[in-house]
């Protein structure tokens, strides 16, 4: 780490601690530790926000269905890091085009999704984490220098 603490490109890099969550708007939500990088903090890209979670026990994540105005990209799989394909639980998503019914699905298989804006969704559910020395592995992807959710019906 030296090498990296003398060098000009230290500017681009979030070691150790500085990529965990002092405080996040999942805070509430998620019981167990994550990781974050958010736009603001790099002055070279103000317009992203990318966040890691690991599910370690089952919850609600996000209650209430929302939409947004940017994309929002989400990865779920598996905390087992030589087969992240097994995702080690059980997810509930909810997603419906603005003047369309709600659908929700239940994954036991990872998955990715893109929201594109005005797409309501959630809630997010984990039902069931089979064991949480393996967690489910949660990424939340967006471009906006603000994540703001507007409440949907």
């Amino acid at each position: 780490m030296d090498k990296l603490e003398k060098s000009p490109y230290r500017k681009y890099f979030r070691i150790g601690d500085e990529i965990k969550i002092p405080s996040h708007p999942h805070e509430h939500e998620v019981p167990s530790p994550a990781i974050f990088l958010v736009g603001r903090d790099v002055k070279e890209s103000k317009a992203f926000r990318i966040a890691t979670f690991a599910i370690t026990q089952p919850f609600t994540m996000v209650h209430e269905t929302h939409t947004h105005d940017f994309d929002q990209f989400l990865s779920f799989f598996g905390g087992d890091m030589r087969n992240m394909l097994d995702l080690g639980g059980e997810v509930e998503f909810t997603i419906g085009e603005p003047d369309g019914e709600l659908e929700t699905f239940v994954f036991t298989v990872p998955f990715m999704v893109h929201i594109p804006p005005e797409v309501r969704h959630c809630p997010l559910r984990y039902t069931k984490v089979y064991d949480p020395a393996k967690p489910i592995i949660h990424q939340d992807l967006v471009f906006t220098g603000e994540y703001i959710r507007k409440p949907s019906s």
